[in-house]
């Protein structure tokens, strides 16, 4: 059974007592102070631990005999948090390993008898590239013995002196993996010097080479045969000497990548090792010579197997510690105001004590603001925020979550919410929101173009390019239904356009200059009205008394650029103006709907089994064009709302897919998200908004964004990010770089609108169902 040590943000220095009484109760769990009887016989390679360490990560290997009572007591000692997981997929990559041994000559120091181990004794470094292992079992019987006279042989006194024989002692082996068989045997060494065992000059390594020694024996058992046969003895047993030699190299050549982690630390079974008494032996405790005929000879040596060392079990619970040199201290979860316990809004996550927060209802009509690296769990907070707004919606409330991850949020999201209606941008068999709106063809050509210049900024759009914009849709939309268009193209040598947005796109020379003017003239012809002929004239400039075009085909490139671009991303998502049925905002605020619009990937794959995508061009474009509509349909419609009790919940999964801003230009969103903060309490609006971009965000728009009144916070790595944020929230920057997995800084206010210190929560698993049974029953 694997498991995964994490930091614990509890992980305070303790003192020495209380770290060794850890460290000892997780070797006794391990079963490293035991002795093993008959009944055992079956189980008995079932006690100690593989720890495996790289980099700054550390994961444990448990028998199922111990599970996860062993893994949670050694996580204790380590001041870590043991999460089941599966093994580290590195273990797969085919690496050369070393493991360390003890020099023939190697005698104990001082060291080896100091009072205690704590936990700042040991300091492993393990690779990044690769990685250290110590395989732990208990100490054998015969080893036991044999420890006690080493010992006091090396010491001149009690054995009991030295750490190397008390309580939860076990015996390890010490193998590294790397990219190169240097760099393994350095890292062995290290890994084994970092024990802090007091064997001086140190440790050695070699190469590891498991099941090598039953290819020696089948080599010398066919060279036995081969000898026989060569004296005049038989020659068949020759053949089943080669058939197990074979067998001996085939077993050796397939065994996995990881056959050296699996090694067990050996035993020594044979005669004890001794070694001739030197002078530094012969010296009494009181500082003389021993004398007489009782001078020993020769002294007891190395009590284990060279590649088996004891380990004592403050040594295992320090190599356990995830290193502080590739783990940031870990921002530590203190208890949440006690005025966001129970308080009636939605649950955000748990304090140190395990207590679930909840935001204050009155702080949504100032806004949340949730950010953080891909993959920290923003998404997650997001659906159980999105799942309280629909269970606590009135009869007269509208939800609209804008998702830019539909391909894996729609699926939660429905099972969370299962009234929720979805509009698919990318999927043509959902209803789409109707971007131009009503009226005739001219008015819903104004409607786009000034849509657009609210959307993106009049940065991106000015008032020239809005009028081009505005005449391209106009004759598009007059032109499409003319039964004569095709006619008309065939005519001019173009093609005849299926669609509005491609249509106006290739007025605006998105084709050619050629293209643009041929459409035009057909267009002309096809309607036959003087408005079509104007608006195409204002396009291209119509003609000279010599009958050329009056403005070059350079200069028009040039002129139409702008507004091309804009429309030809457009035109590159044909599915918006596919035969769909059509919605309008404000149809969905009129019937109080609990709606998700998604513009990322289709939730629903195709017949080749791939999800349907816009371009991340026209993604942001179609995401500003849909914020904005809303914004505006809010301002039109929700007037008065909070007075009548009434609220607009508005969700927006990723910020920068709808503010609009393109290349550090000021995109329409800043100045929408800033009406509803300031603005929006009035129309009922409680806005969540989250993003892992922040620093795409243009000035305006993050200091608006870190402005809301929550922000929620999961981790940030990028200094000047976390700085930014940090100085926003009032904390340290080291606490938004150091966060865990999952767990996020939040600053917010009580129920009186009253600023509460920051703290640090972990949002509970909220997309499959953790934290919401609270929410279920209100």
């Amino acid at each position: 059974m694997w498991y995964e040590l994490l930091p614990s943000p509890d992980g305070a220095a303790d003192d020495q007592d209380r770290f060794l009484k850890r460290a000892r109760r997780a070797s006794a769990e391990l079963g490293l102070s035991e002795r093993p009887g008959i009944a055992d016989i079956g189980h008995l390679g079932d006690d100690g631990c593989i720890l495996l360490a790289r980099g700054g990560r550390r994961w444990l290997a448990v028998a199922e005999t111990h599970g996860d009572r062993a893994a949670e007591a050694v996580a204790r000692a380590a001041k870590a948090v043991a999460r089941g997981c599966d093994p580290p997929d590195f273990l797969d990559e085919r690496l050369p390993a070393a493991h360390a041994f003890v020099p023939i000559s190697a005698t104990l120091s001082r060291t080896a008898r100091d009072d205690e181990t704590d936990d700042s004794d040991v300091r492993l470094d393990a690779p990044e590239d690769g990685w250290v292992a110590f395989n732990v079992r208990r100490i054998g019987y015969v080893e036991g013995r044999r420890n006690d006279d080493w010992l006091a042989d090396e010491f001149n006194r009690q054995a009991d002196t030295s750490k190397l024989r008390g309580e939860g002692v076990g015996v390890c082996r010490v193998v590294a993996a790397a990219p190169t068989f240097a760099q393994a045997r350095d890292h062995a060494k290290l890994a084994a010097n970092s024990l802090g065992l007091g064997l001086a000059p140190g440790f050695s390594a070699h190469r590891s080479r498991p099941r090598a020694a039953l290819c020696a024996v089948g080599v010398a058992v066919f060279a036995g045969a081969l000898a026989v046969f060569a004296a005049g003895g038989p020659w068949w047993p020759a053949i089943p000497a080669a058939l197990f030699a074979l067998a001996a190299f085939w077993r050796r050549f397939s065994c996995p990548s990881d056959e050296a982690l699996w090694q067990r630390p050996r035993h020594r079974w044979w005669f004890r090792r001794t070694r001739t008494a030197r002078v530094a032996d012969r010296k009494t405790l009181v500082g003389g010579d021993e004398a007489g005929p009782w001078v020993r000879k020769r002294i007891n040596g190395y009590a284990f197997q060279r590649s088996s060392m004891p380990l004592p079990a403050g040594a295992l619970a320090g190599v356990a510690t995830p290193s502080a040199l590739s783990q940031a201290s870990r921002t530590a979860k203190a208890a949440a105001p006690e005025a966001l316990k129970g308080d009636g809004g939605p649950n955000l996550g748990r304090d140190g004590g395990d207590e679930m927060a909840s935001l204050a209802p009155e702080a949504l009509y100032g806004g949340v603001g949730i950010l953080g690296e891909p993959g920290s769990g923003k998404s997650n907070l997001m659906h159980g925020l999105e799942h309280w707004g629909a269970a606590h919606a009135g009869p007269g409330d509208v939800l609209v979550a804008i998702e830019s991850k539909g391909q894996d949020s729609l699926p939660v999201l429905r099972r969370l919410i299962p009234s929720m209606l979805v509009i698919d941008v990318s999927d043509p068999s959902t209803p789409m929101i109707d971007l131009l709106g009503p009226g005739t063809p001219m008015d819903r050509a104004n409607n786009i173009a000034d849509l657009m210049q609210r959307a993106l900024g009049e940065g991106q759009v000015g008032q020239q390019s809005r009028i081009q914009l505005r005449d391209s849709v106009f004759v598009a939309l007059t032109a499409l239904p003319a039964p004569s268009l095709a006619r008309q193209c065939a005519a001019n040598g173009v093609k005849a356009p299926s669609g509005w947005t491609g249509f106006a796109s290739r007025l605006l020379a998105s084709e050619g200059v050629s293209d643009a003017r041929a459409l035009g003239l057909a267009a002309c012809a096809a309607t036959d009205d003087p408005d079509v002929r104007a608006a195409v004239e204002r396009l291209h400039g119509g003609t000279n008394a010599a009958g050329r075009p009056a403005i070059p085909d350079g200069q028009l490139v040039q002129r139409l650029s702008a507004p091309m671009n804009k429309m030809d991303l457009l035109a590159r998502a044909p599915e918006l103006t596919a035969r769909r049925p059509s919605v309008t905002w404000r149809q969905v605020v009129a019937n109080h709907a609990v709606l998700a619009v998604n513009i990322g990937p289709a939730a629903k794959a195709g017949p080749d089994g791939a999800h349907a995508a816009m371009p991340d061009g026209t993604r942001r474009l179609v995401g500003a064009l849909l914020f904005q509509s809303l914004r505006d349909e809010i301002e039109r419609s929700c007037a008065g709302w909070q007075d009548s009790g009434r609220r607009v919940r508005l969700y927006i999964d990723e910020l920068t897919d709808v503010s609009g801003g393109d290349d550090g230009q000021v995109g329409g969103g800043s100045a929408a998200i800033r009406w509803l903060r300031e603005r929006g309490r009035a129309y009922g609006v409680e806005l969540v908004a989250g993003t892992q971009n922040p620093s795409q965000m243009d000035p305006s728009l993050l200091a608006t964004f870190l402005g809301l009144m929550t922000l929620c916070c999961f981790t940030l790595r990028a200094s000047k990010m976390a700085q930014t944020v940090a100085d926003e929230m009032g904390c340290d920057p080291q606490a938004i770089r150091s966060l865990n997995v999952h767990d996020m800084a939040v600053r917010t206010v009580d129920r009186r609108l009253s600023a509460l210190t920051p703290f640090v929560l972990t949002v509970p698993h909220f997309d499959a169902g953790d934290g919401l049974d609270a929410v279920r029953d209100a």
